[in-house]
This record gives structure tokens, sequence and C-alpha cells, in this order.
């Protein structure tokens, strides 16, 4: 078996993690050949062609290198590797994904996941954060293993058969001229192979391990990542839906169709002040609905509340079942068995993203007391931060409705006049101004509040 494997290295950054990458791939047990795409000649040693060029003037363009580079030797290689300079690929996965090519249907691509080690060794997939997750009905057994689909395309890595590679060429996808959209130059060139090329990516869930992609420098602990063992509970949970045990439906599309995911609902919500101050310190009786893996609202419960949370999916409603907390099916329907006994019911960042917000609104009224109230939510897509993004970024220069970017964007008045068609009472909204927008704030005398404010909070009555 013969590979051919290219890195994409800019300068001489990050030469460290590049050197452990030679030395992993020349001691892998066959026939490797590699290629360093830079900017600058440099001397890696005889065993290492170097490859100079950047494709465009815009340096991240650099990665798209490695397309003429593998159409050109296509015919001489039987496995094919593209990577960035810091993320390490070791036998056993590579074996894997050989494997892979045995078990899975010609249109299904096996896939991989970045991690980080802590200080204290504690492993964490930094590829799962903000809006992306697993797709509960995607699972699916090949040859006796399982396999999903994360919604997280980007590993900064992958790897192709040579019919893949094939495949994926004559998709016509797999272009050589460096573009961005929906993920930035730097991580299309590492997943236009998933998104525009018919294969479909999947992950093997009974050999996670084996799918790891160690992200050396460990440069967002703390700052993102899901703890291994609180992946292992998603993986338990995607088991259960095979099964049946579980539902394998979405409350909705999470994601909207703005570049980076602008405006997206996020799996893993932190606590939010706002709402906090908004439910005030009484004990109260809350439903949370389209809640994500549980870590805002077990928060909530900590303060004293009783909290009942409706998922995004079962398997993020799986993780709030670990955290302690009653959950609720996956279903709007399921509202019609909870009575009338909450105090405060919460939509966060879910409004803009159904397609009859309206009706959802209608429903979760029907679950909360004479004296309850409704808090919602929602991104705010008219912030001054997009709105200079839309004048100077093209990747955001398209038509601003639902069509095309997949979500509505609400202002006050729209917000307010939807909680009254659902037929509730005194609503009003409010913004939150983020710490270094607040001297913006003080200079216009509060006037641009709401436009500083990535956040929309609409509270209404019963």
């Amino acid at each position: 078996m013969k590979a051919l494997v290219a890195i994409a290295n800019y300068g001489h950054g990050n030469r460290e993690y590049l050197d452990k990458l030679i030395e992993a791939y020349q001691q892998m047990p066959i026939d490797i050949h590699l290629v360093v795409l830079s900017n600058i000649p440099k001397d890696l040693g005889p065993e290492v062609e170097v490859r100079v060029g950047v494709p465009s003037e815009n340096p991240w363009s650099l990665p798209f290198a490695h397309r003429p580079l593998f159409k050109e030797r296509l015919n001489e290689y039987d496995l094919f590797v593209y990577s960035e300079d810091d993320t390490l690929l070791e036998w056993p996965v590579l074996e894997r994904f050989v494997r892979s090519s045995t078990e899975l249907r010609p249109d299904e691509i096996a896939g991989f996941m970045r991690t980080e080690t802590g200080p204290d060794g504690r492993v964490y997939y930094s590829t799962s954060h903000s809006f992306f997750r697993w797709l509960p009905h995607t699972v699916r057994e090949r040859k006796g293993k399982l396999w999903a689909r994360f919604s997280n395309d980007h590993s900064a890595l992958f790897v192709a058969s040579r019919d893949q590679l094939r495949q994926a060429i004559n998709s016509g996808g797999f272009v050589d001229e460096p573009h961005e959209g929906r993920y930035d130059m730097l991580c299309a060139a590492a997943t236009d192979i998933y998104t525009r090329c018919s294969l479909e990516r999947l992950i093997c869930l009974d050999e996670l391990e084996r799918c790891e992609l160690p992200h050396l420098p460990n440069k967002y602990i703390g700052k993102m990542g899901l703890p291994r063992e609180e992946m292992q509970w998603q993986i338990e949970a995607l088991r259960k839906v095979h099964q049946g045990a579980l539902p394998s439906r979405s409350l909705y599309d999470p994601e909207t169709q703005l570049p980076g995911g602008q405006g997206s609902k996020h799996s893993r919500e932190q606590p939010d002040g706002v709402i906090v101050d908004l439910i005030g310190e009484t004990p109260r009786r809350i439903l949370v609905w389209g809640s994500g893996d549980g870590v805002a609202e077990a928060d909530l419960a900590s303060r004293g509340h009783e909290i009942t949370v409706m998922p995004m999916d079962a398997v993020l409603g799986y993780s709030c079942e670990k955290r302690g907390l009653i959950v609720m099916p996956p279903d709007i329907s399921a509202l019609a068995s909870l009575g009338k006994g909450f105090d405060v019911v919460i939509v966060r960042d879910g409004l803009h993203l159904i397609d009859d917000p309206e009706q959802v609104l209608h429903g979760l009224k029907s679950v909360l007391k004479a004296t309850g109230r409704v808090i919602a939510r929602v991104p705010h897509l008219g912030e001054i931060g997009l709105l200079r993004k839309r004048l100077n970024d093209k990747r955001f220069q398209m038509k601003w409705d639902r069509e095309h970017i997949g979500a509505t964007a609400m202002s006050v008045g729209t917000l307010k006049r939807l909680c009254v068609r659902a037929g509730f009472t005194n609503p009003r909204v409010r913004g939150s101004v983020p710490q270094p927008r607040r001297g913006i704030d003080r200079m216009t005398l509060g006037v641009m509040s709401k436009r500083l404010s990535p956040f929309l909070y609409a509270v209404a009555d019963k």
C-alpha cells in the first residue's frame, strides 16, 4: 500500500508540530511519500518533498495546493491524506480508515474527530463545540459496526482512497480554486470532499478512539470541547436511538445557512445572567423548550428551580437526564401531557429557526399557569457586528430572508407582534450590551442599546 501525504505549513510556524507529524508518518508500516506545502523553500530532509507556492494572494489559500498535487498523482497511490500541520494522524487510526473501505458504501466515507488533552490528562473533543451535534436520524449499521454523522465536517485532515478521490474529482466539487462560504478558506480546503463531492462523512461509534486526531497545541482547553465522558453519554444515546429506545427526530434544524453558522442554536448553552434575572429568585417550575445538553438548565436547577426540558433531540436529552433534569421527548405534541403547572416557559435561540413560531408559542402557552410567562431569547441578526459583516464580507452579502439564511431576522417589533398573535399579553423586549460595547452605549445615551446587543430577550404574560 502506498500513501501520499500533503501537509500545509505556512512560513516558519508550527515547526515543532510539523516535525512530530513527519516522524509519525515515517514510522508507519506502509510506503508513505510526504509532501509539505509551503509558501517558502524549506529543508526538511531528503525524504520530504517541499512544494512551494500559494494558490492565491490570500495566505489562507495555501491548503488548496493539495488539489492539483492529488490530481497529478491520482494513479500512483492507494491512499491520499491532506493535513494541517498541527493535527496528528496515528497508524491505528489510518489502519481503521483502510478497513472502513470494506464496510461502508461507495457514497460513504470515514471521518475523524479532533481531540485535545488537558494538563490533568482529560481528553476533550474540540470538534464538538457551538452548534455542532450528532444527527440522530443518521445512525446506521455497517458490517456489524454502528456509524453516524456528526454535523461538524471539519477535522483539519481527511483521508481518501484512490476510488474515493476519483469520485470526488469526477463530482466537480473537488476544485482547485480557493474559496470559502459556510466554512472559511482554511476549513473549506479540508471539508470540500465531505460537503461538495457526494460523499457522506460518517464516524464509527464502536471504535471512536480510532477516529480521533490529537490537536497538538491543545489551545482550546477550557474554551470549547466536549469531555470524553460526556461524549460517551451521547454515544450511549445514539445506540439507544438505533435500538428504537429513543426517537431519532429533532424539534427543528438548529443551524442557519449563514457563514460560520452565525445565529445557530448551540448544543451546549452556558448560563445566561439576563434569563436568570428575568426568572427572579423565587423558586419556579420551569419548562425549557428546545434545550441543548443541559448545562444552562442544570445551573437553573442549582438555583432552586424545578426544571423540565424538551430537548432539541434525544441525544442532547440523554445528557440532560444524566444531569438530573426531567426530560420530555423531543415532540411538541407531548406538551398535551404536561398540564398547566408551569410558572415560566423558556425558548432560547429557537424562535427564529422554526417554520411556525406562532404555533409553537401558542402550544407553550397551554402549559402555563394563569400567572405564568414566557421568556424567549433570539440572536439579534440586526446587531451592529452583523451589519458590518453584511457591508464588508462578501460571504454575508446575500438576500436576508428565510430562504437564503435559514432563519428569520427578528426585530423588537417582530417579537412583540409574535407574542401577541400567540395569545400572550404585555410583551416587552430588552437587549444586553456586552462589556466591550458598553462605552459606545454610554456615548449614544442608550439609543443604540439594542443594536449593540447580540441577543434580544422577549418576555410576555399569559
